[in-house]
C-alpha cells in the first residue's frame, strides 16, 4: 500500500510521462464529515453554493483545488442517486421520471436498464467524497480520474496492457459520466474508461477532444512502472511523433512532370 507522499509523486510523474494539460484527480470515498481532508473547500459551508460533480471534478483539475462534496453540497441529482447519499426507489413518485431521463425510449426497457446497469452504491446519507490534485492530495486516493487526449488514453492502455498482459474492458454511455467513471472502478478494482457527458461539456468544462480513464488507487503503481517503462523503449507519449518524410513516393504523374521539367525523379507511389 502506497504513502500519501508516494501518491503525490505517481501524480507528479503521471503528469511528466504523458504531458497532461490538467491534474489527475485523486477521489475518496468519505464515511461522514469527521473523516474530511483538512484545508479542503466545501461549497455550501465556504460559500453558500453548490456544485455538480463534474464541476467539482473541473475545479481540481484546472484550478488544482481541493474539495469536498457531501450531499448539501451537490448541485446534481445522479452521485446522490449513484453514491446512496439518499433515498431513491421504485415506491418514489418521480422514480418513472427520472428513470426515463436516461436516453432510453422504451420505458420498461429505462426501468430495466436502472435497476440492472446504473452504477449503484449504498454509501448512506452521510458519505461524501474527498477531492484533490493527485500531486498534491493529503490523504489516500481509492481511484483516480485522468482527464486525457485518446493519444494519451492509448499510452494508459499499453501500460495497462503491459503490466497485466490483459486488455482493458469497458462500458460506454453517453450520460451521467460523473457515476459511470468512479462507481464502477471504486466497486470492481478494474480500470475504466468514460465519454465525457452533456453536463460535462456544458458545465464541466471539458473539452471535445478528451475521455477519462479511471485507474484503481491500488493499480497507480503498476501503471506508472509501465508508463516508464514503454518510453524506455520508445513508445512512451512524449517518444511518438508524427513524421514529416522529404522525398516521399509520388504519384507517377507527379513524377513524370518533375521529370519533364528537367527535376529530381524518385520514388514512385504505388497502392
Amino acid at each position: 500500500m502506497s504513502s500519501i507522499s508516494e501518491y503525490n509523486a505517481f501524480g507528479a510523474e503521471l503528469e511528466e510521462l504523458l504531458n497532461l494539460r490538467y491534474a489527475p484527480i485523486a477521489l475518496k470515498l468519505l464515511r461522514d464529515e469527521a473523516d474530511a481532508p483538512e484545508g479542503a473547500y466545501r461549497p455550501r459551508r465556504d460559500s453558500g453554493e453548490h456544485l455538480a460533480l463534474c464541476q467539482a471534478f473541473a475545479a481540481v483539475r484546472r484550478q488544482r483545488k481541493s474539495i469536498v462534496m457531501f450531499r448539501e453540497d451537490n448541485w446534481c441529482p445522479w452521485p446522490l442517486i449513484g453514491f446512496g447519499m439518499v433515498d431513491f426507489d421504485e415506491s418514489m413518485e418521480l422514480y418513472d421520471t427520472t428513470v426515463t431521463s436516461t436516453f432510453i425510449e422504451d420505458r420498461e426497457k429505462a426501468r430495466e436498464f436502472f435497476k440492472t446497469s446504473y452504477p449503484r452504491m449504498d454509501c448512506g446519507g452521510d458519505a461524501g467524497l474527498a477531492l484533490a490534485p493527485l500531486r498534491g492530495a493529503n490523504f489516500e486516493p481509492d481511484i483516480v480520474l485522468i482527464y486525457c487526449r485518446p493519444a494519451q488514453l492509448r499510452s494508459l492502455l499499453m501500460s495497462a496492457k503491459f503490466k497485466s498482459g490483459e486488455l482493458t474492458a469497458s462500458e460506454f454511455d453517453s450520460v451521467d459520466s460523473c457515476v459511470h467513471s468512479t462507481i464502477p472502478a471504486l466497486k470492481t478494482g478494474r480500470y475504466r474508461i468514460t465519454v465525457p457527458d452533456p453536463g460535462e461539456y456544458e458545465r464541466g468544462l471539458t473539452d471535445e477532444d478528451e475521455m477519462i480513464f479511471t485507474v484503481p488507487a491500488g493499480k497507480l503503481g503498476q501503471l506508472t512502472e509501465g508508463l516508464r517503462a514503454i518510453a524506455s523503449a520508445g513508445f512512451g507519449y512524449r517518444q511518438l511523433y508524427m513524421e514529416m518524410r522529404s522525398d516521399f513516393p509520388r504519384p507517377q504523374f507527379y513524377d513524370d512532370l518533375c521529370g519533364h521539367w528537367g527535376l529530381d525523379r524518385g520514388e514512385v507511389w504505388k497502392r
